[in-house]
């Protein structure tokens, strides 16, 4: 009994602390910091799951407000894919993991130890304006953070949510190969 506890015990430490494929970097945290790994489990505030928050478009030129899902299971994750159009899929795990196994069509941009800068630059410049966006890791530890941070960059994304949980990356690829584009 001791053993199997002891044993699920450590196994829950080692899925925490390795993360997406690999610890996050936050280059200039302090030792008094908060671990990476506690404060990006959590979901954007008003966007636990199954709720919707909505934020408004600044700086959009119009009144048009953007759907800020916040975090999705990986099973409600696939139906969404399957069903939305236009949808952008953003892999924001290390290189390493996406080149061993990735979404069809999806855009990598892993932000393991990138400056904010240098992470801002890169949604700015590779997520297209105007689709819908879904953000996703293998863990969900570097994906909520992420949605939080195009939440506030890219009011031009008309809905937005991240996969909570690892993503079902064979299922939606053995569909979407079915579908001829």
């Amino acid at each position: 009994m001791k053993k199997s506890v002891i044993t699920a015990l450590a196994l829950s430490a080692l899925v925490l602390f390795t993360g997406c494929g690999s610890t996050p970097k936050n280059p200039g945290n302090d030792k008094n910091a908060k671990p990476a790994a506690t404060e990006q489990a959590k979901p954007a505030a008003g966007t636990e799951k199954g709720s919707e928050a909505k934020a408004p478009a600044q700086n959009a030129g119009n009144a048009k407000e953007q759907k800020a899902l916040g975090a999705i299971s990986p099973e409600q994750a696939l139906e969404y894919m399957k069903k939305t159009k236009n949808l952008v899929i953003v892999d924001v795990a290390p290189r390493k993991a996406y080149d061993k196994e990735h979404f069809i069509g999806a855009i990598s941009i892993p932000i393991e130890g990138l400056s904010k800068e240098e992470e801002d630059k890169r949604y700015k410049e590779l997520i297209p304006a105007g689709k819908p966006v879904l953000i996703h890791c293998r863990k969900a530890i570097f994906a909520p953070n992420a949605y939080k941070r195009i939440v506030e960059l890219r009011p031009d994304i008309p809905e937005i949510s991240y996969i909570n949980g690892a993503p079902l990356i064979q299922p939606y690829n053995e569909w979407k190969s079915t579908q001829g584009n």
